[in-house]
């Protein structure tokens, strides 16, 4: 109980900025509590020694971010949600939940919160970067690739990080959004200066915009005098993560920000210089976003002065190799292991899987196998899920040949073109349409232009572009390469 409240006390430091601060153990227990706050919710006795499911006693426990934390060691950052409580009340509140690690292993969790019900407004909130405050941002050398198209994106971070330009980041999720912006960050002159990053979703409009923009004592109950993320970054830069959530109203803030270099705080009228780089990110197409009215014209516009589009996993599968070995080398360290790697079983799966969820599937997949292995490699049987579902999925039924080589050149550039065989029960057809897909999307993976695409395929440009539109492949190939 002690070593509990120990490994948490950092994080309870920041109870000034919260309601409620609630310890749960490995169990989900609640084994300590604290409201310094006149907001607190809860009362203390009617908490403590009671599981998650008795405070919440209507929570969906599929769903539980805190059983998430104590079971997965997964952190989730401000959302924001609708509750009853043990004694029937119910609250509206904006919960962080954050695991505990001891020696690696998970020993319980924290869960911050803060009562929006009747504040709603105020300039409240916690970022990722509280749970990596003591480590470096990310450097460009820090991203793994052996791949062209992640080649082109390194390339193309080397020369945007000598501008002061702004930078949208289009990458679904999961393909390193925020590594690729702090990497623009460290390599450019604004190094030395803040870096703050801000995800865009699940946040009310107005306490967004008290966050970005600061408050002004008096605006509104409770409002204190308070710089905004834009005047925290002075000198630095602002990450906003998937803003194409953020309120199309407060979207046009941000635009006459960038613009004037200027930001007026919450209730004041005294415009404020500032000198701050932008970068944001979406995870869908961008242009798509603008059609469906999710972004404003005329900021993405403003945005894609530079635009950086991030390959899927699943287009760069000779990096998985690579990858592997960079997650099992941190899970030695973090879980006191000494796994070598990877059998030559499992790295055939994992080159053969899909990869939805991307690289950040890749490393939750490796931490659930550091779980359950006893040996001295990983295998399949450590993760037994894994080939279950990799044979669910079509694209993933091809046989892959990654023999686990560093280079997995195979795995990347020629994994086969799946069952082409009469007994496969596939027609004609549809091999011929299978076959086709794939000559292109390996073409497109090898080449960085559509005129070498079409070349190396012995077609005009004309029908590149209409096979491009035909199999929907437009988003595969990035094709950005001015600046």
């Amino acid at each position: 109980m002690h070593k509990l409240r120990e490994n948490a006390i950092e994080l309870l430091n920041l109870h000034n900025y919260f309601d409620d601060a609630i310890i749960f153990d490995e169990n989900a227990v609640a084994v300590y509590y604290d409201n310094s706050r006149s907001g607190g919710s809860l009362h203390e006795e009617a908490i403590l020694g009671k599981h998650i499911s008795q405070i919440y006693p209507e929570l969906d426990l599929d769903k539980s971010v805190v059983l998430k934390a104590v079971r997965e060691g997964l952190s989730t950052y401000n959302l924001q949600e609708s509750v009853k409580l043990y004694d029937g009340r119910e609250i509206s509140h904006m919960i962080t939940v954050l695991p505990i690690f001891e020696e690696g292993n998970i020993t319980g969790a924290v869960e911050v919160s803060m009562n929006t019900s009747f504040n709603a407004r105020r300039n409240i909130y916690i970022t990722p970067e509280f749970g990596r405050k003591n480590q470096r941002l990310y450097r460009l050398d820090d991203i793994i690739s052996g791949c062209a198209a992640m080649d082109r994106v390194k390339e193309k971070i080397r020369k945007v990080a000598r501008t002061d330009s702004p930078v949208l980041i289009y990458g679904k999720t999961g393909t390193g959004k925020e590594m690729v912006a702090e990497s623009i960050h460290t390599e450019g002159k604004r190094r030395d200066k803040p870096f703050i990053s801000q995800n865009c979703a699940a946040i009310p409009a107005n306490l967004l915009e008290s966050m970005l923009f600061g408050t002004t004592r008096g605006s509104f109950t409770g409002a204190e005098d308070r710089a905004g993320l834009l005047e925290k970054a002075d000198g630095g830069t602002l990450f906003l993560d998937e803003i194409n959530n953020m309120d199309i109203a407060l979207q046009a803030k941000i635009l006459k920000a960038i613009e004037e270099q200027k930001v007026t705080r919450v209730g004041d009228f005294q415009p404020r210089n500032i000198n701050v780089r932008i970068i944001a990110a979406a995870n869908e197409d961008p242009l798509e976003l603008v059609k469906k009215l999710a972004l404003r014209q005329d900021l993405y516009y403003r945005l894609r002065v530079v635009q950086i589009n991030l390959p899927e996993l699943s287009q760069r599968k000779g990096d998985i190799p690579l990858l592997t070995e960079y997650f099992i080398n941190k899970y030695n360290r973090i879980m006191h292991r000494n796994i070598a790697g990877a059998d030559d079983e499992m790295m055939k799966m994992l080159c053969r899987r899909l990869w939805l969820g991307n690289i950040r599937e890749l490393e939750n997949t490796i931490e659930c196998a550091f779980n359950f292995a006893e040996g001295t490699y990983l295998t399949v049987e450590d993760i037994p899920w894994l080939e279950k579902s990799c044979h669910g999925d079509k694209a993933c039924r091809q046989e892959g040949k990654c023999q686990g080589g560093k280079n997995c050149s195979e795995c990347g550039d020629a994994v086969s073109f799946g069952d082409f065989s009469l007994e496969s029960g596939k027609s004609l057809k549809t091999m011929m349409r299978e076959y086709e897909y794939k000559l292109i999307s390996d073409a497109i993976e090898k080449n960085g232009d559509l005129k070498s695409v079409a070349a190396s395929l012995g077609i005009t440009r004309q029908n590149l572009n209409h096979k491009l539109k035909q199999y929907q492949l437009e988003n595969k190939f990035y094709m950005d390469k001015k600046f």
